[in-house]
């Protein structure tokens, strides 16, 4: 695992943007695992911008959500297939036939699950996958437990991640009670994965983790000491709690 520490929101998403402009301009087809939510979005206008300046194609980019809510389809303006056209896809050149994403209105959720993470890898699998993290530890939707499960599934969100997703919905009563997640092991074997944390409210959360001396399933997030090709993308305000020698270990 490698840190990158940034000094701000602005520069945490061009370092992460620039990483994936890096890695499609290397393999044009790569596989791109989209994450939602608020960190994110300044990545994505970069790509968009870069886009707009011609800096960077995206036409032969493959596309996968990390994620979705049960109950709601892509044109619901709270889905995340809404989510990754608001935000990034319909700006730049990415054909909608390389857009994949889970489908919450399936009549059979295990069934789409198992066929979506059976896809991926049918493709070769992720080249990239990017993901914040939660506040109770989550990456993607994989909630603390005492197991993870390791392919795409559907999971019953803690009532943190629906306090925490509230505020993107009209009241708490709409926000969904299950979702569908990427799993573990779809994760885990992903080449290249980017964990970005920002502001003080994420400070203890990365604390934590790297105050702890074992993989937790309680602490998803931990998972990521264990990737071969993790990189967490921090501003000052995210690491300001880390132990600096510590830190220091996994920046130099």
């Amino acid at each position: 695992m490698k840190v990158i520490v940034t000094k701000d929101y602005e520069e945490l998403s061009k370092v992460t943007a620039d990483i994936v402009i890096s890695m499609v301009k290397e393999k044009p087809n790569m596989i791109f695992c989209l994450p939602a939510g608020g960190s994110p979005i300044g990545m994505y206008q970069v790509l968009v911008e870069e886009f707009k300046k011609g800096n960077v194609s995206f036409k032969d980019m493959i596309t996968f959500d990390m994620d979705e809510y049960v109950g709601i389809g892509p044109e619901n303006e709270n889905s995340y297939a809404y989510f990754m056209q608001k935000h990034f896809l319909k700006y730049v050149d990415v054909k909608p036939e390389n857009v994949y994403y889970p489908d919450g209105l399936s009549k059979d959720i295990d069934q789409m699950c198992d066929a979506y993470s059976k896809h991926m890898f049918s493709m070769g699998g992720l080249d990239l996958a990017i993901t914040g993290i939660g506040d109770d530890g989550h990456v993607a939707f994989n909630e603390p437990d005492t197991y993870l499960l390791p392919r795409t599934h559907a999971v019953d969100l803690k009532e943190s991640t629906i306090q925490a997703n509230a505020r993107f919905f009209n009241s708490i009563e709409e926000v969904p009670q299950r979702a569908v997640s990427i799993g573990m092991e779809d994760i885990m074997r992903t080449k290249t994965f980017l964990v970005v944390a920002s502001g003080e409210k994420k400070a203890p959360l990365l604390q934590k983790l790297f105050a702890n001396d074992h993989i937790d399933p309680m602490y998803p997030v931990s998972f990521t000491r264990m990737h071969p090709n993790a990189i967490l993308i921090l501003d000052e305000a995210a690491a300001a709690l880390v132990d600096p020698a510590v830190l220091k270990e996994y920046t130099s």
